[in-house]
């Protein structure tokens, strides 16, 4: 793994690292044109930082609040400020023109979009995505899903907003996408989620993971893919 998916990801590396990799593999077989993007929920700014920084992009990096001093002290360190803006902006109501972007890319964002059970906030967000997306252009995603019945008691017991965060099942995911006149959607990790340090370990773990081909989709914790307009 590179040190760059490493400061793209920030967190739970091996497992959403796959998410990354995949986007990179369609965007090389695709030739996509990776020129004006929207970064949503950036937090600190690390897939802005990655695109802008592998494909020369011109980066929208937001958040619903401003994204975090981290980011601009991320993009600045890699010499890339002229290269990303920052906005706030509501995911379920972007502040740009139809057909303007030619990629979007989130992760771990849905689920804190429809929060308190709002399902309605995240067919919306999905909306308004595909709205400012340009024809042809594409959406990279990666976000939490609802994983086994084990995952659901961890986080419903162990993290902080796992009683409010609307996770979704790779159905959910799929019909969120009907817009998108293509999409490619899969699903990863399983024991790794249960496992939060050492580093060395999680790895060892979500490799683990990687190979069990047995385990069904919708028991997986992490859905990605890609959606085209």
């Amino acid at each position: 793994m590179t040190p760059d998916y490493r400061l793209a990801i920030e967190w739970d590396i091996a497992t959403w690292s796959r998410a990354l990799s995949f986007w990179v593999k369609t965007i090389e077989q695709r030739h996509i044109k990776m020129g004006h993007g929207l970064e949503i929920g950036a937090r600190h700014g690390g897939l802005s930082w990655f695109f802008a920084k592998q494909y020369g992009s011109q980066m929208h990096c937001t958040d619903h609040v401003l994204p975090s001093e981290n980011a601009r002290l991320l993009h600045e360190a890699a010499g890339l400020s002229k290269l990303v803006s920052y906005q706030v902006a509501d995911a379920t109501r972007l502040p740009y023109p139809d057909n303007h972007f030619d990629f979007v890319v989130f992760k771990s964002v849905l689920g804190a979009v429809g929060r308190d059970n709002h399902p309605e906030k995240q067919q919306q967000a999905l909306h308004e995505i595909y709205r400012v997306l340009r024809p042809g252009a594409y959406l990279f995603f990666a976000e939490n899903l609802r994983g086994s019945t084990l995952h659901q008691i961890a986080r419903q017991s162990l993290v902080p907003w796992g009683k409010t965060w609307r996770y979704l099942t790779i159905s959910e995911l799929r019909t969120l996408l009907t817009e998108f006149d293509e999409k490619e959607i899969h699903a990863t990790g399983f024991l790794a989620a249960f496992v939060p340090r050492p580093t060395w370990l999680k790895n060892i773990v979500a490799q683990i993971d990687a190979g069990c081909f047995f385990i069904p989709n919708s028991a997986r914790y992490v859905g990605f893919g890609y959606a085209r307009k």
